[in-house]
């Protein structure tokens, strides 16, 4: 929504075809999909397309690229490689406390191919999250004094913003506040009540990516079975297990990238944070649910 705003101020952001257009997504993640089939053959692509950007806009200073499966994909820095030799190529990485980042990836993606939430914890504990692995894959492309770490706490953001914190870094004169802004709640999270009851179901999702469902419960139900931040299905000392096991690579990105502050490379989870979500609250959350979005296609039926 803001394409040709920022084109203005010498800052390119293509469509998720990489290519220079007028209306975009604002990010690339289905595009570096399709490139991270076949690396090898998505680098040269990426180089063409890239190139192509740059030829048509010689008054340029940045070309923006941004996708939330860029940082833990081990193939992705190589799709940089050819690029990194001919050009000034920052990394920006978010990164976020493991319970956290966890749950998100459960909620966002696996929870539509598993079905059992804590057998799918335990195969990824420890590996999903490892951001030391992920970003000293990317210094293998990126020198680390071109890769900037940020921290995914409202705290530690300017403004206490994703979007303002990363339009800070950009060298913009124009102030964050003459640009459109997206309202609403942005890739929201649904109650474990909902996921609970169609987790894994090979009828309803076709991979991780298929948001068709969800789709339709905000058409039926609009935000009222949506997760707030605050509520919490697993407790204080499962989230604290879990930070345990990524101790050894937070203190090293801790070391690397954070120097200088004090304490734990995040800030620790605390019972006053959450509002604990019983099981029994998620069974007449599911009831509550169930008849609700019965009763609305009944009601648009009606119409």
């Amino acid at each position: 929504m803001n394409s040709l705003a920022l084109r203005a101020e010498g800052i390119i952001v293509p469509d998720d075809e990489f290519r220079i257009a007028d209306k975009i997504q604002g990010h690339h993640v289905f595009g570096f999909q399709e490139l991270l089939k076949n690396s090898s053959e998505g680098r040269k692509q990426l180089e063409d397309a890239i190139d192509a950007v740059d030829l048509a806009s010689p008054r340029a200073t940045a070309i923006v690229l941004s996708a939330e499966n860029l940082t833990a994909n081990p193939a992705a820095p190589s799709l940089f490689e050819g690029l990194a030799k001919r050009f000034d190529i920052e990394v920006i990485v978010y990164i976020r406390r493991q319970d956290e980042y966890i749950l998100s990836s459960w909620q966002q993606w696996y929870s539509k191919i598993w079905v059992d939430f804590w057998a799918w914890v335990i195969s990824v504990v420890g590996v999903l999250g490892d951001w030391r692995a992920y970003l000293e894959n990317w210094e293998t492309i990126i020198p680390r004094e071109k890769i900037t770490v940020r921290i995914f706490e409202r705290s530690k953001l300017e403004g206490g913003d994703v979007i303002a914190d990363f339009y800070s870094m950009l060298g913009i004169s124009k102030p964050l506040s003459a640009l459109a802004y997206p309202k609403g709640t942005v890739n929201p999270s649904f109650s474990d009540a909902v996921m609970d009851l169609v987790k894994g179901n090979e009828l309803i999702f076709r991979n991780v990516h298929d948001n068709d469902f969800y789709n339709f419960v905000v058409k039926m139900t609009g935000d009222k079975f949506m997760k707030s931040a605050r509520q919490s299905s697993i407790s204080i000392s499962q989230r604290q297990s879990i930070i345990r096991r990524y101790k050894q690579q937070n203190d090293w990105i801790k070391k690397a990238y954070f120097p200088h502050i004090e304490g734990e490379l995040f800030s620790p989870p605390k019972e006053r944070d959450y509002d604990y979500v019983s099981p029994d609250d998620i069974d007449q959350q599911k009831l509550e649910f169930l008849t609700s979005i019965l009763y609305q296609m009944y009601k648009s039926g009606m119409n």
